[in-house]
This record gives C-alpha cells, sequence and structure tokens, in this order.
C-alpha cells in the first residue's frame, strides 16, 4: 500500500488543492509524507549526525544526564528504560522539548507547573544544543502551518486552534536510536497513538516504522526529504474523533536505526475544548476511541502524567509519587 505524499507548498500556492487532499488522506489514511515543510534538509542531518555521536558515547557518559536527574522527564533514557502498552522498548533516546525555566511547586501546586523546565544536553557535545534548538524551532513553525491546513480542512476560521497557545505552550521531541534486533526482541516502540496534535517523524536510512491503517499493518519507510505525519490525541479529542489519532509502532530490524520525533503540544494549563465542527462532519465522526485502561484527558498535564508515569515509572517515583496512584489505569 503506498503511502500518500503530501506537499506543504500548496497551502500557499494551490490552497483549495491541499485542504481536499490534506482531508482525504487524513480520514482514511491517518498519515502521509510531508514534503517541502519549510525545514532545513541540511540541520536535520546535522542534528541526526550529533544525535548518533551522542549515542556513541559510553554509557557512563550519556548517564551524565540521565531522565532520572530531571522532574520534568528531559534527557537520556536507555534501552529499556521506557515502557509502551506495557510492554519494554528497546531504544535509547534524549527527551527534549520547550526549554524554559523550572517553577517552583508544591503537592498542592498545579500539576502543570512540575512539566516546565530546562533540557539537558551532553558536556561532551556542546553543539548539539544549539542545533537542537534551530531545528526546534523551524519544526515548531512547520507544525502550526500544517495545523492551520487542518484547521481549513475541518471548514473552520484557520485561526481556530490559536486560542490553545501562549506563554506556557509545550511541545518535545525525542533523538532515539534502536538497537538491531537481538535475542528475538522485535519491539522498538509498541503500539501506541502520540500525544499532542501533530507529530512530525524524521527517519535516517532504516526503516522499521509501521502504522495500523485500515486494521492492517503498513511499512512506512523512509523516503528522502519528508517527515512523516501522524495525528496525536489532542487532535482526535479535539474533533471528538472526527480525526484518529494514528496508531503506529516501530520494530526492530536486522540494522541499528536513527530518528527524531517531533510532538505538537498547547499550553499545559488547558483543557483541550471539542471544536464545532459543521453538522456533516459531525455525521461522520465516530467518538473518541478510549481504552477504560489508558483513557484521553482532555486536561493537558493529566494527559501527559498519565503518559509519563507509565512511560517512565522509575523518573515518576524519584520526583512524583504522590501522582503515580492517581494516574494509574
Amino acid at each position: 500500500m503506498q503511502i500518500p505524499i503530501l506537499d506543504l507548498n500548496e497551502l500557499d500556492s494551490n490552497r483549495d488543492k491541499f485542504i481536499s487532499d490534506l482531508k482525504s488522506i487524513f480520514t482514511t489514511f491517518e498519515t502521509c509524507y510531508l514534503i517541502n515543510h519549510g525545514i532545513d534538509l541540511e540541520l536535520c542531518k546535522e542534528l541526526q549526525r550529533l544525535s548518533k555521536e551522542f549515542f556513541a558515547l559510553s554509557l557512563e557518559e550519556k548517564e551524565e544526564i540521565s531522565m532520572l536527574k530531571s522532574p520534568q522527564f528531559r534527557g537520556y533514557s536507555q534501552e529499556g528504560g521506557e515502557y509502551t502498552a506495557g510492554g519494554k522498548d528497546y531504544r535509547e533516546q534524549i527527551d527534549a522539548g520547550s526549554d524554559k525555566e523550572a517553577l517552583d511547586w508544591d503537592e498542592n501546586s498545579p500539576i502543570w507547573m512540575r512539566i516546565q523546565g530546562p533540557n539537558l544536553f551532553p558536556k561532551q557535545i556542546p553543539q548539539l544544543r544549539d542545533k537542537f534548538n534551530a531545528w526546534f524551532d523551524q519544526t515548531s513553525l512547520a507544525t502550526l502551518k500544517l495545523l492551520k491546513g487542518f484547521a481549513m480542512a475541518l471548514e473552520l476560521p484557520e485561526d481556530s486552534f490559536d486560542k490553545l497557545y501562549g506563554e506556557n505552550s509545550y511541545a518535545h521531541a525525542k533523538l532515539l536510536r534502536y538497537p538491531a534486533a537481538f535475542d528475538g526482541n522485535t519491539q522498538g516502540v509498541g503500539a501506541h497513538k502520540d500525544g499532542g496534535l501533530i507529530t512530525f517523524v524524521f527517519q535516517d536510512r532504516e526503516s522499521g516504522l509501521q502504522g495500523l491503517l485500515n486494521s492492517e499493518w503498513i511499512d512506512v519507510p523512509p523516503m528522502d526529504g519528508s517527515v512523516v505525519v501522524n495525528i496525536g490525541e489532542f487532535l482526535e479529542l479535539a474533533t471528538n474523533g472526527y480525526l484518529k489519532a494514528t496508531i503506529h509502532r516501530v520494530n526492530l530490524t536486522p540494522n541499528e536505526r536513527f530518528s527524531i520525533a517531533y510532538f505538537l503540544g498547547v499550553q499545559l494549563d488547558k483543557d483541550i475544548p471539542i471544536l464545532e465542527l459543521p453538522e456533516h462532519l459531525k455525521k461522520e465522526s465516530t467518538g473518541v476511541d478510549t481504552d477504560p485502561k489508558n483513557p484521553l484527558l482532555r486536561n493537558v498535564a493529566q494527559n501527559y502524567f498519565k503518559r509519563m508515569i507509565r512511560s517512565h515509572p522509575d523518573v515518576a517515583k524519584v520526583h512524583h509519587s504522590d501522582l503515580v496512584d492517581k494516574f494509574s489505569f
């Protein structure tokens, strides 16, 4: 099955076609390649090169920025240090996000205050921070541009999502390395939906990414110059299920795999509203798909902690033990 290709330039040059294509793709296929996205491809390659340099460091050096040191779930986690759907993920990564000063909070503070904070980067590769920040800014602009396209595809004003952004807006990213398959282990990351509104996945050379499309697992191999676009949970919530979050996974292959993922978020203290769609679109909605054991929560900070407590229980136990029971469904 061929993965569709969407050209972001057409949002400016041929808007009607772009909106028609966007709507068709994400109401039938749920993922695509995005080209001409405006993100510097050389910058992407340089960031990928620097991430490989980091992953080649000794474990002792990588653990200097261990996520266990970050109440905001930033920093390095090693293979087997994250869980998805109860299964162990064999990948190592750096998690980083909107880089701000940490806030003073206690157990009585609004929980969103716990999320805002600084990134952790390795002292051995000082240029990684600047390259990441430049890439992060460019990717943020590209995802926000595509988000306006989604608003128009929903027959809403293009600024319909603007009210969700402000001083404490949050997005995050992962620099990822998956090992070659070993000892029968094949789960790079288990089947899941992403948090946030939109995900961009920058693949290197090795495949392994799959999307669950029309009840069938479909390979989404790397394509030069493109990013893979997935819908996140917040866009499913905002459209009351008219758009569905993309279910996907990564299988380990005979070769190691590198990728970078960016997750577009919103203000940490917001609840995700239900957008007022036209009646004919409402009639096509089948509602939000949610699992009682893994519910989608409209409160941004609560949804974040539910996800991170499950993914990184060791970090949660160190920094947020008071929330573990509350978000263990």
